[in-house]
């Protein structure tokens, strides 16, 4: 079971190592103000490769390859960042080459590798968090360890181990990241060695950005969720329009009854957990939903006034196929923060845990998606309620989405 477990811990990541191409791809060769990622497996899902592009033409039911795509790790998602930034990392579970590297988008539009900084083996690093032009942070999951590093020279500054965060049995684990007033919070997931929570409890790590020092760590065991953010996906803890920060927690991926997913949240101006602030998704029923209830929110999408897209996971809504890496078992849903309410956005298709990718592209909502009929790119405009599907193709399934439109 505990490749199971595994399998959702690091979102939908291979259990066995993959391969990675050793050269470098100092550009690529399309362009485009819009780039996506595709995952491709072996038949069962559990190896393959995965490919970074950047496309100009989001319309018309195009079909794209990757033969102008760069490689990207087996089992992790790009990470953009409000400067343009954009992060590609090994593979999550190992891999040829254990390197973070830095992209732009040039002047022509085109994928520019800016540097490379090499990371230490079996660090399973999944996401990055940029505090300026010169200091960023990425986690190493598997290390108990937060590196940072100063983005243009890519080089590393200093480190900061979390492991003596952990609790009895498991390790710290730290997840997404985010800052706000010159704080760096850290998820810490605190999991097992079968990449399992054993309580119901959430905890962050909080350290001063000016010197890395260690302010404090915060518990909350009232909210009765756990599992805070999903490793690799940076939209997992978010900051609103109030300042408020979310995190989305995704308990025990509906594998432990009571250990449950659900959100958190921590006020602005306040650097604790909001005891008042209850979403527990376990026992949310989910309006359109033939299982009544999500498992977890496998990706997020943060808009405004409290409207959350994600990609919601039931592992119900595919109970015959017991093939986690190929089951239908994620549904478009829309999330209210402030109602805790969810519900599933109907006309968009089922996909399995490959075809996560979301996104925005011209105040439409991108939904990645690796269904029956097709492998590609989906919307949904929020204002008018319209759905398109098919909008492209792709080869593989589509893990990762972001426009710069």
């Amino acid at each position: 079971m505990k490749f199971k477990y595994l399998f959702f811990a690091v979102a939908f990541a291979s259990i066995f190592t993959s391969c990675e191409d050793d050269e470098d791809d100092n550009t690529s060769s399309a362009s485009g103000k819009i780039i996506f990622s595709t995952t491709v497996t072996n038949p069962s899902g559990d190896s393959g490769s995965g490919y970074l592009q950047a496309i100009s033409d989001f319309s018309g039911g195009v079909n794209y390859d990757n033969k102008n795509a760069i490689p990207l790790g087996f089992g992790s998602y790009p990470c953009v960042c409000k400067s343009g930034n954009i992060y590609v990392f090994p593979d999550y579970m190992g891999g040829t080459e254990l390197k973070l590297k830095r992209y732009v988008l040039n002047n022509s539009d085109q994928l520019e590798l800016q540097g490379a900084m090499p990371l230490p083996a079996n660090s399973s690093a999944a996401n990055v968090v940029e505090a300026s032009e010169e200091k960023a942070y990425v986690c190493c999951q598997s290390l108990d360890l937060i590196i940072a590093f100063n983005p243009k020279t890519m080089k590393e500054i200093s480190r900061i181990d979390v492991s003596s965060l952990r609790n009895e049995g498991v390790s710290a684990y730290p997840g997404a990241m985010y800052i706000r007033d010159n704080i760096l919070y850290v998820a810490l997931e605190q999991y097992n060695s079968q990449w399992m929570p054993t309580e119901n409890a959430i905890e962050m790590a909080l350290y001063k950005v000016s010197d890395d020092s260690f302010i404090k760590r915060i518990r909350n065991t009232s909210l009765g969720i756990c599992g805070p953010t999903r490793p690799i996906d940076n939209q997992s803890i978010f900051e609103d329009e109030n300042g408020d920060i979310y995190i989305n927690c995704v308990g025990s991926f509906g594998y432990i009854p009571g250990l449950d997913a659900g959100i958190a949240r921590i006020k602005k101006g306040e650097t604790d957990f909001d005891p008042s602030y209850t979403f527990n998704l376990t026992n949310t029923k989910v309006e359109g939903l033939p299982c009544d209830y999500l498992n977890i929110l496998a990706k997020c999408q943060y808009t405004s006034n409290g409207i959350l897209y994600a990609y919601g996971y039931a592992i119900g809504l595919d109970p015959e196929n017991t093939n986690t890496y190929t089951a239908r078992t994620g549904a478009p849903v829309v999330v209210d923060l402030r109602n805790k309410t969810v519900k599933v956005i109907e006309g968009l298709p089922r996909s399995n845990g490959h075809g996560i990718a979301m996104g925005i592209h011209e105040g439409k909502i991108v939904y990645g998606s690796a269904n029956d009929a097709y492998n590609g790119f989906s919307t949904y405009d929020p204002k008018s309620g319209t759905i398109e599907t098919k909008v492209i193709t792709v080869t593989g399934f589509p893990s990762f989405f972001h426009s710069f439109k």
